[in-house]
């Protein structure tokens, strides 16, 4: 039954079914010819893998990211990240950046990350004199920084699967988010010297006080989610719902951007955005439900640990799995499928779930940059109205930086767990 589950996933993938279709369907062809079940058993399933409280927090978390968006944060952050970096070797370069890591800490979501700031720092940086491939490349891959800082819809995803501490999962989120925003910030001052890129003057005082007013009630969402989700004032779930009256005030009352007209737009946008990215879930949970009954988790487990159960192989064998998936699956899907299949085998050889879930979530941010299903190039290609080869091409050195930094994570698990140790500690 297992293999032709496979098989009719990936017909019906070269068919070009829908993602969340091709997965439900293979379920249904699996369990219809080879299995013992019904197949009325697997509209069941998918509705019990969306019937999760922490999935509630997706919703919701696109929604602020389009309020914030459209509120006119995005423009604030890009000028406060300006002030910041931007008097540095290639600070505007340097500047999109921290905006990615800003907006990424509101967010959530790649795709959002790259429409907020690349609709602004492209023209920006092919403006002042930058290679365009080399700034839709940035773009593209800073925007992989929304799933990686907390709160991230990728890690709440992890999380509801595997039965992880979202609130854990936030808090190593922070050290690969900065360790991948610090290497992109130096390829970006290297790169800048080595083509005599232009640098911006040291700001003023009161340029930068300037900035931070009027920043200020964007960066403060962050610190307000965080800070809820560890005092123990809201869930990680709850705080989704906080993000979005939030957006909402800021955006309504103090930026005056956003009226009835513009609210009715920003709820049809993100319900959309929602509906698909929780039929793909839905789907993906009825497919990891027959995995997981056909027993594959524990036959994969046993044939990984036959052969060897050094951690240091086994981590190279995730990452090159999660990679070659990444080409064909979306991170939503690819995290259902696959987080439940190898995290018993990474706690079989002692990788922590929280560092395993960043590993995860890295991984996957990567395939966001890799056709066929890259989502990330596709927004870019729309922002930049540039070709998927030509993004891609810009993209090349900036993912070989993301490989590196994958590297690091896998085998530095510091890096992800300093601050849930620190946070967490009794």
């Amino acid at each position: 039954m297992l293999s032709g589950l496979l098989l009719s996933f990936g017909g019906l993938l070269l068919f070009g079914l829908p993602i969340f279709a091709a997965l439900a369907f293979a379920v249904v062809v699996a369990v219809g010819f080879w299995g013992p079940f019904d197949p009325v058993i697997v509209p069941m399933r998918m509705f019990a893998g969306m019937n999760n409280f922490s999935l509630m927090a997706i919703p919701f978390f696109i929604l602020a990211s389009e309020l914030m968006r459209i509120g006119g944060l995005s423009q604030r952050l890009v000028d406060l990240a300006t002030v910041l970096v931007g008097w540095i070797p290639g600070g505007i370069a340097a500047a999109t950046v921290l905006s990615c890591l800003f907006f990424g800490a509101i967010s959530g979501s790649s795709p959002a990350t790259v429409i907020a700031i690349g609709s602004i720092m492209f023209p920006a940086l092919v403006a002042a004199g930058y290679d365009r491939f080399f700034a839709i490349g940035l773009i593209t891959v800073a925007g992989t920084l929304g799933p990686i800082v907390p709160p991230s819809i990728g890690l709440i995803i992890y999380g509801s699967v595997t039965g992880a501490s979202v609130g854990k999962l936030f808090a190593g989120g922070v050290g690969p988010a900065l360790l991948i925003g610090a290497l992109l910030i130096a390829a970006c001052v290297i790169f800048a010297i080595r083509r005599g890129y232009p640098r911006q003057d040291f700001p003023t005082r009161a340029a930068f006080l300037l900035a931070i007013r009027r920043s200020a009630w964007g960066l403060g969402l962050p610190f307000l989610l965080l800070g809820g989700i560890y005092s123990g004032i809201f869930t990680p779930t709850e705080s989704a719902a906080v993000a979005c009256m939030y957006g909402w005030f800021v955006g309504a009352v103090i930026y005056k951007q956003i009226g009835v007209n513009e609210l009715k737009s920003i709820l049809k946008s993100s319900g959309a955005i929602a509906a698909t990215l929780l039929l793909i879930t839905a789907g993906a949970s009825a497919f990891s439900w027959l995995l997981t009954i056909t027993g594959a988790p524990g036959n994969l487990s046993s044939q990984v640990l036959s052969n060897t159960s050094d951690p240091f192989t086994i981590a190279a064998l995730f990452n090159v799995v999660m990679l070659v998936t990444g080409f064909f699956l979306d991170s939503a899907s690819a995290i259902i499928v696959l987080a439940p299949l190898l995290q018993p085998i990474a706690a079989q050889v002692g990788i922590d779930p929280v560092h395993f879930g960043l590993i995860t979530v890295v991984n996957f941010s990567v395939g966001m940059l890799t056709p066929p299903v890259g989502l990330n190039l596709f927004v870019a290609m729309g922002v930049s109205k540039m070709s998927l080869r030509d993004v891609l091409r810009g993209c090349l050195p900036f993912i070989a930086i993301m490989i590196v930094a994958l590297i690091l994570i896998t085998y530095v698990p510091w890096i992800t767990l300093w601050l849930p140790d620190l946070i967490y500690a009794q």
